[in-house]
């Protein structure tokens, strides 16, 4: 992945940009919304958080289930408001069912997520989910809301590697980077949902994948711990979901080929069987019982 130096301007300079710019007005999701940092910024500012997610993490060794995950996440980014940004999608050897995304367009998917999901669809509705929060900017709202203004600005210059450090163990160990509000959710969850079926999806896979995950919970609460953390699934939600698919159906076919997320997941699991009980990789998660048929 490619990586973009931070400018080293000086930080009384930008504060003064922070203040006097009023970020970005954007159409679409973004429409009306006010963010302090600029777009530039909060891509410098991911290509800064995500060297540091690269070093304290391992990608999957599987070139096809990264360029599967490339496809179907680019697939999504290409039909949001930021779609000319970089976007980079990548595949993380952990067992754990979750996901989470940096600013500026940097959106990890851990490899329990491929062996937890039962369809295509459920996948899609995970990247679609995180590709949502980067493209309504998330994060760095979040960040000046927590942080404070001077903070966040000292982050996107560079002035604070300790913080950022921080940010990171969170974000890679409790993702508390992605700790969103329940506003912040729901708007990922619809324009998730958006940007699916515009991409091909069956948006019935969203509540599909809620479910699915509410079983390996019952059954198996460790691997979806930290899903369960950052991503709060109460019943309204679920029930958000099968509303808002009911009368909605995929625009064509899907943008990814089933039979290459069935190749992706087949070999997940089968990378998950031979590191049983490896603190690498972990034990295959368990299943529950599959009731849709990929699309």
């Amino acid at each position: 992945m490619s990586r973009i130096p931070l400018a080293g301007r000086a930080a009384g300079l930008a504060l003064l940009a922070f203040a006097l710019v009023p970020g970005c007005t954007c159409s679409g999701v973004n429409r009306g919304d006010v963010n302090l940092v600029s777009l530039d910024d909060e891509w410098a500012l991911g290509d800064q958080l995500a060297a540091e997610v690269d070093a304290q993490t391992e990608p999957l060794p599987d070139a096809d289930t990264q360029a599967y995950l490339d496809d179907l996440g680019g697939a999504l980014a290409a039909r949001t408001d930021l779609a000319d940004r970089e976007w980079t999608f990548t595949v993380l050897a952990d067992p754990a069912v979750n996901a989470f995304a940096l600013p500026g367009g940097h959106v990890y998917v851990h490899a329990g997520v491929l062996a937890a999901a039962e369809t295509q669809d459920e996948l899609a509705s995970v990247v679609a989910h995180e590709v949502a929060h980067v493209a309504a900017r998330h994060s760095t709202e979040r960040m000046v809301k927590a942080h404070g203004l001077s903070l966040a600005a000292g982050l996107v210059l560079g002035d604070d590697p300790g913080l950022v450090r921080q940010l990171v163990a969170e974000a890679v160990g409790r993702s508390a980077l992605a700790r969103f509000s329940r506003t912040d959710e729901r708007e990922a969850d619809e324009v998730g949902m958006d940007l699916m079926v515009s991409a091909g999806y069956d948006p019935v896979g969203q509540a599909a994948m809620f479910e699915t995950l509410a079983a390996l919970r019952a059954r198996r609460p460790g691997p979806v711990e930290r899903w369960f953390a950052t991503h709060p699934l109460g019943e309204e939600r679920v029930e958000a979901a099968v509303e808002a698919a009911a009368d909605r159906s995929a625009e064509g076919p899907p943008a990814t080929d089933p039979e290459a997320f069935r190749d992706a997941r087949a070999r997940v699991l089968a990378v998950a069987a031979s590191h049983r009980g490896s603190p690498e990789f972990g034990a295959e998660p368990e299943r529950a019982p599959s009731r849709a048929v990929d699309r």
